[in-house]
């Protein structure tokens, strides 16, 4: 009897304090949480134990699954993000929901984006992204806080000068002129002079080669091997990213789990062979390169040699292997959207794409009886302004990411509101771009002439468009997609005519970026030559 009375009291000292935290994180901290924000007049869909809100989120996602909107309709809020547009219209557009006992206030107002984006103390950090998108992504800029981040931006910022950039636009031009000469080749022998191609996965193929060359020049076979490792990645991280996280299931050997760890030192593997032979290079005087690994080695090297104060600036073996996992994942899936979305808005947008093409010939070269036209340079490129104007009204209207998040690391106060801290602070760019009292009573039609006069001032409130997100930790990497999505598009302008063909089902649909769920096909026919 004594030894079992032990065994109960060691019982208790273990599992007392543990029920104690389970009460504390999940009966009385969101208890208390929703009474606070009630207080302040926010509310929101009420909490339910453990699993907060996702039940309702998971029926909601599934029942918008299978509707279908018109062609001409813009409004993706009701697909992809059906709960926000149900939760903001019965509580307005600040309120809080529940992701497991986790708090998370809707910033639905560009005063309270303005402040958390525009944060440079650390108040308003990254979440925690868990393991599975961290294999997809790795602890880069992305991801990284503080002094980290900073060490990291500092290496990283000399790879994407724009003067770095423009040296890129011909090879950008070179891989897209491989996917028009398939297409050309393809129309060629089709039935009436048309051709109807499914262009997402082009895209996407497209993109992935662009980031390989550019990013790991002479090495850009083995880059595709890491693309087509995080393709299967991603897909992995969706199916994950929409489940109640367990504590410590990310790190079971799970089926799924056991997938993702071989694909991720497959990952490692490749890119760490790729930066030991740059490395190698180097010591032999040949250099690093001058693609964006090349650049990203050189500036980290130059920063450890300058001074004892600068080697802190050095960034590790693993650090440039999470980085060369970001911009690649970035540099290929988002712009691979942005060109799809762009086709099928310019697809049925025919007056819109004729002016594009009109611009195109005019500062570019080609078209109908006119000499070959030069090779695409950056210098051209950025002559290219109706084309910039559309690729950022496709931006606001089809962005590869429709939230974004923070968490608040201390007790804050957001434009008045009280947040507790650990609250989760969701913004919703879908929903933003889309507001009316900012982007006008057109803000759900296509009219890229808001922003003839840049992107300062095509709303009302100056950095309205978030698709690069916004404040010091702006995307990075939106220079080289702009100019790579321009490079892109001029090549297929001034050799085609297409429209979106007619079985195409306007569906976006969310998977970790936003795209057409059953692929974008497009009837293309060459122009006379």
């Amino acid at each position: 009897m004594a030894a079992m009375g032990l065994v109960v009291a060691a019982l208790a000292v273990v599992l007392v304090p543990w029920l104690w935290a389970a009460v504390l994180h999940l009966v009385w901290r969101p208890y208390a949480a929703t009474r606070a924000f009630a207080r302040q007049g926010i509310r929101g869909p009420p909490y339910r134990f453990f699993y907060g809100n996702s039940g309702e989120t998971k029926a909601m996602l599934a029942a918008a699954s299978g509707e279908v909107l018109d062609r001409s309709s813009h409004d993706i809020v009701p697909r992809v993000m059906p709960h926000y547009r149900a939760w903001a219209s019965r509580h307005g557009k600040v309120f809080v929901s529940w992701s497991g006992a986790m708090p998370t206030l809707c910033a639905g107002t560009y005063d309270m984006v303005k402040r958390v984006l525009s944060d440079k103390t650390g108040l308003y950090a990254k979440p925690d992204p868990g393991p599975t998108i961290l294999s997809l992504l790795g602890m880069g800029l992305v991801f990284t806080e503080g002094e980290d981040w900073a060490r990291h931006r500092r290496v990283v910022h000399p790879a994407f000068a724009m003067d770095k950039l423009k040296s890129m636009a011909g090879t950008m031009a070179a891989c897209a002129g491989e996917v028009v000469q398939d297409w050309e080749a393809r129309v060629a022998t089709a039935p009436g002079g048309k051709a109807t191609v499914e262009v997402g996965q082009q895209f996407t193929e497209l993109t992935a080669d662009v980031i390989s060359h550019t990013a790991f020049g002479s090495s850009f076979r083995r880059g595709k091997e890491v693309f087509m490792a995080q393709r299967e990645l991603q897909g992995i991280a969706f199916a994950a990213i929409n489940s109640v996280r367990f504590p410590g299931m990310g790190y079971v050997p799970t089926k799924a789990n056991l997938r993702r760890w071989r694909l991720e030192r497959k990952v490692r593997g490749t890119l760490m062979d790729i930066i030991r032979e740059r490395v190698a290079a180097a010591g032999e005087a040949r250099g690093y390169g001058s693609d964006l690994l090349g650049l990203m080695l050189e500036a980290n090297a130059a920063a450890g040699a300058a001074s004892k104060k600068a080697a802190a600036a050095i960034m590790s073996m693993d650090e440039i292997i999470d980085e060369c996992k970001t911009f690649f994942f970035a540099g290929h899936d988002t712009t691979a959207q942005l060109l799809t979305w762009a086709m099928f808005l310019l697809g049925t947008h025919q007056d819109w794409q004729r002016r594009l093409r009109e611009e195109v010939l005019r500062e570019c070269g080609g078209g109908a009886g006119a000499p070959p036209p030069p090779p695409l340079n950056g210098d051209a490129l950025g002559k290219l302004k109706l084309v910039n104007m559309v690729l950022y009204e496709t931006l606001r209207l089809y962005g590869a990411v429709s939230m974004i998040g923070r968490v608040a690391a201390s007790d804050a106060d957001l434009c008045g509101v009280k947040v507790p801290r650990g609250t989760v602070l969701a913004i919703p760019i879908a929903m933003l771009h889309r507001d009316e009292e900012v982007w006008g009573a057109d803000a759900g039609e296509f009219n890229p002439l808001r922003f003839r006069d840049g992107v300062g001032r095509a709303a009302a409130i100056p950095g309205a468009l978030l698709a690069f997100s916004g404040g010091p930790r702006s995307c990075i990497g939106q220079d080289f997609a702009m100019l790579e999505a321009k490079a892109t598009l001029a090549l297929i302008l001034r050799r085609f005519e297409f429209e979106v063909a007619p079985e195409y089902v306007h569906a976006p649909a969310d998977f970790l970026t936003l795209q057409p769920l059953r692929g974008l096909p497009v009837v293309l026919k060459l122009l006379d030559p």
